[in-house]
């Protein structure tokens, strides 16, 4: 039988609707230490230390968040769906591919400072089919069909196993009116760092490079005909009376 990309057994505790205004507070603090020259690890361990977070709750924040200039950047070159008519774009595939799996499965993901939606578990050199795989390439395909884009470039790490299988299967659900390939690369993220064109991808190393990019996590997401409650917008709200913190980055920890 098929794995399923659903939410960890868990998640429903760490991640509620009663954890959301804490888990905000977290990121807000996370990151107004990283916009002052804080160092990832010392910043996590700090707040994660102070609000008692769990394994998996520090690795959502600390996905989440960023410095200042660093959400400044990556909103500013981030295209929204209807500016990608006509246009191909070079996807960070698995990347993609886990997140919009997590999406269609029930899986938690977040919605950073940056606007990009991401995992707890970013893929480390496995990856499976799951159930979700077809549903979820040919959700892709169907939104960007629908945006009437030129076309698609999948990029898939070589080293990642199962690569061939992955390949196989997005090539013969590759949909015709658009155009579709499925490369494989041995550093994909340089190769996405150094595009000219629109990329799809939440990496923050590479959305620090890239001149545009675009979510196509979000843009499946915005297609859904229900809300997906496990979809956590962890950005802080201008005057979040929650957490004592604007979206400018501005309050220090208490």
């Amino acid at each position: 039988m098929a794995s399923h990309r659903g939410a960890h057994p868990e998640d429903h505790q760490q991640f509620g609707p009663n954890q959301t205004s804490r888990l905000r507070a977290v990121v807000h603090d996370l990151a107004w230490l990283r916009s002052r020259g804080y160092g990832d690890d010392s910043a996590l361990e700090l707040v994660g230390n102070r609000y008692r977070l769990k394994r998996r709750q520090r690795n959502a924040v600390a996905r989440s968040a960023c410095s200042v200039e660093e959400r400044s950047h990556r909103t500013a070159r981030c295209r929204e769906a209807s500016t990608l008519t006509d246009r191909w774009i070079i996807v960070d595939g698995f990347n993609v591919l886990i997140s919009v799996e997590g999406l269609l499965g029930g899986a938690y993901l977040f919605i950073g400072r940056d606007r990009a939606y991401r995992d707890v578990n970013p893929v480390q050199g496995t990856y499976r089919l799951v159930k979700e795989t077809t549903p979820a390439i040919e959700a892709i395909g169907t939104a960007m069909v629908d945006l009437d884009v030129e076309g698609l470039t999948w990029l898939l790490d070589d080293d990642v196993s199962n690569v061939g299988r992955v390949k196989d299967r997005m090539e013969d659900l590759a949909p015709a009116q658009i155009g579709w390939r499925v490369l494989n690369r041995g550093d994909v993220d340089a190769e996405l760092a150094r595009s000219k064109q629109v990329v799809a991808t939440s990496d923050s190393v590479v959305l620090d490079h890239v001149d545009s990019w675009c979510s196509i996590e979000r843009i499946v997401h915005n297609r859904m005909s229900d809300d997906n409650p496990h979809v956590i917008d962890l950005r802080v709200p201008v005057d979040c009376p929650n957490s004592g913190a604007s979206e400018s980055g501005e309050t220090p920890l208490n």
